[in-house]
């Protein structure tokens, strides 16, 4: 079992209904698995970017235990 904090932000953050939730996922994960489990793997292909624990990865990287995992959306302006 993997502990992961995950930190929305943007319009994910408005997607999910929360900013932050700690959830325990079946160990080893990755950031994608982490964003199939919670429904919204269509932002993968969107330019969704991954952190864990302050440094950017990929959406395949391993994540350690007990790790932050903040996600952020493409940023639009105008």
């Amino acid at each position: 079992m993997t502990l992961v904090q995950i930190v929305a932000f943007g319009p994910l953050a408005e997607i999910l209904g929360w900013k932050e939730k700690t959830i325990p996922l079946p160990g080893p994960t990755t950031p994608f698995l982490v964003i199939e489990f919670l429904g919204i793997e269509d932002w993968a292909n969107g330019g969704l970017t991954y952190y864990v624990d302050g440094e950017m990865c990929d959406a395949h990287s391993v994540l350690p235990e007990k790790c932050e995992l903040a996600l952020l959306p493409p940023v639009s302006g105008g």
